[in-house]
């Protein structure tokens, strides 16, 4: 009876192999990929913020007491008074009432309250694995370091609203809107990324010979991680001087292939930053090459014969960039925001979509 007892105890699973079982693994990528798609839900409801021009309703960073909004008539009339001191106000909405001021709060505070229960989904999970030995230990400084880097997200969100309260601003630094936007997307990537190898470890990915037989698929979905990022770059400042208000039609600007107002700004290099025809037109141009570039992508992975998995996630991003050029598109010749906004949440799909192509066909480690 001893010898079966000590027996029993040795097979019992150490915490590190329980850690990495593939049941365990698929319990902590779900948990990571839940929080991929409340960032990029995110997304849509900063963009909303932003083009109803509603950052700048809430005053104050007070990421404990700010859970709690205005409950009173006095404190709405508190709240309504310190917004008048802004710019904002001053230039744009000084016919704004109380009723005005709530309907441009509330999407804030929706903002705001979803980036708590971001680091709420993240924070608390992060700290039960810990605790119960599911996070591998080369899991751990990783995913504690996104955790950081969540709340130093918040911390530019701030840094990024501040801006719009200076002397003659009516709205945020466009170069603010576009760190905060570029930071929120690496993010999300990152908890992306980490999804995928606790979903699949580096013991079940292709041998190196057989990933080099797909040289030429990895090299093209490295293109089409790079052309996605620099046309989401680029869209930041389209969307942070609304330049979608303007020029609404396709493909000509103004009767032309080049708006003749492209270069209106002194120095030329401001244009690139500033200027509503021309973040308008350097957007659409390198939303086209990065869709030639994913297209071709597409075709090359097809004409590979690629692995099921690998052959999924290009045809995944080829699908995920014919909807976000038509939603590009449709937002211009609409007018329609909220087809905009759509159109910003697929960007983060997709660009997450090129990113798992290339990591089905990334090869093992070399020991």
């Amino acid at each position: 009876m001893a010898s079966q007892s000590i027996a029993g105890l040795t097979a019992r699973p150490s915490r590190a192999e329980r850690a990495a079982s593939a049941n365990n693994r698929k319990i902590v990528a779900t948990w990571l990929f839940i929080s991929f798609v409340l960032i990029v839900e995110m997304f849509g409801i900063g963009a909303y913020v932003q083009n109803d021009n509603a950052g700048l309703s809430i005053m104050a960073w007070q990421p404990v007491s700010g859970v709690i909004p205005p409950l009173t008539h006095a404190a709405w009339e508190r709240m309504f008074t310190l917004y008048k001191t802004i710019p904002q106000y001053k230039m744009l909405n000084s016919h704004m009432d109380l009723a005005g001021f709530k309907a441009i709060y509330w999407p804030e505070w929706v903002h705001r309250m979803w980036g708590r229960l971001l680091g709420f989904d993240f924070g608390v999970p992060l700290v039960w694995f810990w605790w119960t030995g599911r996070l591998e230990t080369r899991l751990r400084p990783w995913l504690a370091a996104l955790f950081v880097l969540g709340g130093v997200q918040g911390l530019i969100g701030w840094w990024m609203v501040e801006s719009g309260f200076q002397p003659g601003l009516t709205e945020v630094s466009v170069w603010r809107l576009s760190i905060h936007y570029c930071f929120a997307t690496l993010l999300a990537i990152a908890v992306f990324i980490t999804g995928l190898v606790v979903l699949k470890p580096d013991s079940e990915r292709l041998a190196p010979e057989a990933a080099a037989k797909y040289k030429v698929a990895r090299g093209f979905a490295i293109a089409s991680i790079v052309v996605i990022c620099i046309a989401i770059f680029a869209g930041t400042f389209l969307s942070g001087t609304h330049a979608y208000t303007i020029d609404n039609t396709f493909p000509l600007m103004q009767g032309q292939w080049i708006p003749p107002d492209y270069a209106a700004l002194h120095p030329f290099w401001r244009n690139f930053f500033e200027s509503k025809p021309a973040t308008q037109w350097d957007h659409r141009v390198l939303g086209t090459i990065a869709a030639v570039v994913v297209l071709v992508a597409v075709v090359v992975a097809i004409r590979a014969d690629l692995p099921a998995r690998a052959r999924d996630a290009f045809l995944v991003m080829g699908g995920l960039l014919i909807v976000q050029y038509i939603l590009g598109v449709t937002t211009l010749v609409s007018k329609i925001l909220d087809i905009g906004i759509v159109h910003q949440l697929n960007a983060v799909l997709l660009l997450a979509a090129a990113v798992w192509a290339y990591f089905e066909l990334r090869g093992r480690r070399v020991a």
